[in-house]
């Protein structure tokens, strides 16, 4: 059986660091910028997710990028 993916939707996710628990390790809270082209390039993610990163008070940790893709039956 062949199956078929067609991009459905992207979005961009930022994972920064908003401070520590009483044992030290860091508490990361995720922002989430939804609406990205499914088509769009993950250097043209990657260089709008830094820009992003650059007008934050707070360290970003980690830059993901998420897509949804539809399965069908070709």
């Amino acid at each position: 059986m062949a199956i078929n993916k067609s991009a459905v939707t992207a979005s961009l996710r930022l994972s920064v660091q908003t401070g520590t628990n009483s044992k030290g390790e860091p508490l990361v809270q995720n922002r989430d910028y939804k609406g990205l082209k499914p088509a769009a390039t993950d250097e043209t993610v990657f260089t709008t997710a830094q820009a992003l990163a650059s007008l934050m008070s707070i360290p970003v940790s980690r830059i993901s990028r998420i897509d949804q893709n539809a399965l069908v039956e070709a």
